[in-house]
């Protein structure tokens, strides 16, 4: 089946059907596994082999990858020697170096700069590709769901920051990004809503279920509370 799929790649675009010549074409469920082992191979004929990257830190995470260099040129030659293993000559990779190296740069969903004493400060970060959208304060979900929503992108942005200054920094991300769908005030929503006491450990034995359906967040937080 496999060899069907990546002999036999169509797609559709504008209405017309067209044939995928080389890989895959993304929205296909092997994609993203078939170019992970296609780099690896690339990887291990390259710097895997090279006594001159042999020892140097790196890693990747399927598309994104890192290694430490001390100027931006080696760090092109570094991945420009996975690139050339490519037959096609389609791998390239983007490179983000700090410039200057006081600066910050960006892996996966975080900033990360390596201090003067070898320590590293990393904190929250959003690609600008990524649209300021997520829950809206005016949808018709549940108040729970948005708070939790809510909640959940102050956590990542703390967990994600190494100091207290960034994790305020990393924060104010977080608040741009609700305000921009209709929170005012982002964190007093969290803070001036009662959290919803939990339930305690009841035994099987004491315990019924009952399925009850939505009917507004007064009702669910009586029941809850009862």
């Amino acid at each position: 089946m496999l060899e069907d799929v990546l002999g036999d790649a169509f797609f559709t675009y504008n209405s017309r059907v067209f044939l995928q010549l080389v890989g895959l074409f993304m929205g296909c469920k092997p994609s993203p596994i078939c170019a992970i082992i296609r780099i690896y191979f690339f990887e291990r004929r390259s710097i895997y082999v090279d006594v001159s990257h042999i020892s140097k830190p790196y890693g990747r995470y399927i598309d994104d990858a890192y290694t430490i260099a001390s100027c931006e040129e080696e760090a092109h030659t570094f991945f420009d020697s996975i690139s050339n293993q490519d037959p096609d000559g389609l791998l390239e990779w983007e490179i983000d170096f700090p410039s200057p190296s006081s600066d910050f740069t960006q892996f996966l969903g975080t900033s990360i700069r390596v201090e003067n004493n070898g320590e590293l400060s990393f904190k929250y970060y959003r690609k600008s590709q990524k649209k300021d959208i997520t829950l809206h304060a005016k949808s018709h979900h549940p108040l729970r769901t948005k708070l939790e929503v809510a909640r959940n992108f102050y956590k990542t942005a703390e967990k994600s920051s190494s100091s207290s200054e960034l994790k305020e920094e990393s924060k104010r991300l977080v608040d741009h990004l609700l305000q921009c769908n209709g929170y005012e005030d982002p964190r007093s929503f969290i803070d001036t809503h009662i959290t919803t006491p939990k339930m305690e450990n009841i035994s099987r034995e004491e315990s019924v279920c009952l399925k009850i359906p939505y009917v507004s967040e007064y009702v669910s937080y009586e029941i809850l509370r009862y």
